[in-house]
């Protein structure tokens, strides 16, 4: 559902009070959410209006952890401030009917990193690992409202386990070319659950849980001075926090020489901050695979609710087939790196 102007100004005067003179701009904007740039005289923010859920309790954690962290914590980075509206509350029900929810953030300079410098792919494994070891801190009054990842049964109520596998059993006519990926990626799915009595045994943690390169931003040094979207921030497996990391590097480097010298840089910076255990190491290659199934069952969801087009969820199709060969190739190459 598109968001007019007047909804703006509406969701805005519960943060300003009075219309000032602001000015609001578009800009990039990710899957799950609607983004608008906000400048009210010498300020910036950046408006929030969540598209995937109405709920209020999913974005009062997530602003329990920003606010927690940004009074707390001494990051060398920053991360978003929500800015409380005239009542003090940090979210905003929209009156268009729609009865979505948008929230206001200070805004941060910097852009979105391409993971291909030595010194960003360093600086994202030195930042993962200060932003896990700051959460670890970390005391909530907010219960957990997203499931661990390795609960990837549970973690899509409106699209359960078994419906993912009978769809990718018998795709529908428009997914029949990818008839082969999707038994691929089912048989997958059936044989990750196996594994999931041994995961639970590993140390657990509250984490971000989708750091990638829409959810950092780097300044002219290079090196990451923001991490931003803790929407899905909860209790789950430490080192499913550097296996999300590293999904995102693998999925973006086709050549395997370069995506070997980029783990081992982004580990080596990791460990410099965070001990991994060595059952930690042994699981990692099952995460990074967990990582792409969630992200394939996340985007089938969006499909079936109609959310997104037949495209992206072939994309999603794509990216999941070429990642799970990869890891087959070189899973065991991976746990062979030096880190500590």
């Amino acid at each position: 559902m598109k968001i007019t102007l007047e909804t703006i100004d509406d969701i805005l005067v519960h943060f300003f009070q009075e219309k000032p003179p602001w000015v609001v701009s578009t800009g990039k904007s990710g899957y799950n959410n609607t983004t608008r740039y906000v400048s009210v005289e010498d300020k910036k923010y950046i408006l929030r209006v969540y598209e995937t859920h109405k709920d209020a309790s999913k974005v009062e954690l997530e602003h329990e952890v920003l606010v927690k962290l940004s009074e707390g914590a001494k990051l060398p980075f920053q991360v978003p401030v929500p800015v409380p509206a005239a009542n003090e509350e940090t979210l905003v029900r929209l009156q268009d009917g729609s009865n979505r929810i948008a929230c206001l953030y200070q805004y941060i300079e910097g852009e979105n990193p391409k993971f291909e410098s030595r010194e960003v792919v360093s600086s994202f494994g030195l930042s993962s690992a200060l932003l896990l070891q700051a959460m670890e801190k970390i005391k909530l009054k907010q219960p957990f409202v997203y499931r661990p990842y390795y609960e990837i049964e549970n973690a899509y109520p409106n699209c359960p386990i078994e419906q993912v596998v009978k769809w990718c059993s018998t795709p529908p006519e428009e997914f029949l070319e990818y008839s082969i990926e999707l038994k691929k990626i089912s048989d997958q799915i059936v044989h990750f659950i196996n594994y999931v009595p041994q995961l639970k045994r590993l140390p657990h943690q509250l984490i971000h849980g989708d750091l990638n390169e829409s959810n950092v931003l780097v300044g002219n040094d290079h090196r990451i001075n923001a991490i931003l979207d803790f929407e899905f921030a909860t209790q789950d497996l430490r080192v499913m926090e550097a296996a999300v990391c590293i999904a995102e590097i693998a999925v973006k480097e086709p050549n395997p020489t370069k995506l070997h010298e980029k783990i081992h840089i982004y580990l080596a910076a990791f460990s410099s901050v965070v001990s991994l255990t060595p059952e930690e190491k042994d699981a990692l290659p099952l995460l990074i695979t967990l990582r792409r199934l969630d992200v394939f069952v996340h985007f089938l969801a969006r499909y079936l609710d109609g959310i997104d087009q037949d495209h992206i969820l072939k994309e999603q199709i794509v990216k999941t087939n070429d990642h799970l060969y990869w890891l087959e190739d070189t899973g065991r190459q991976l746990l062979g790196l030096e880190y500590k």
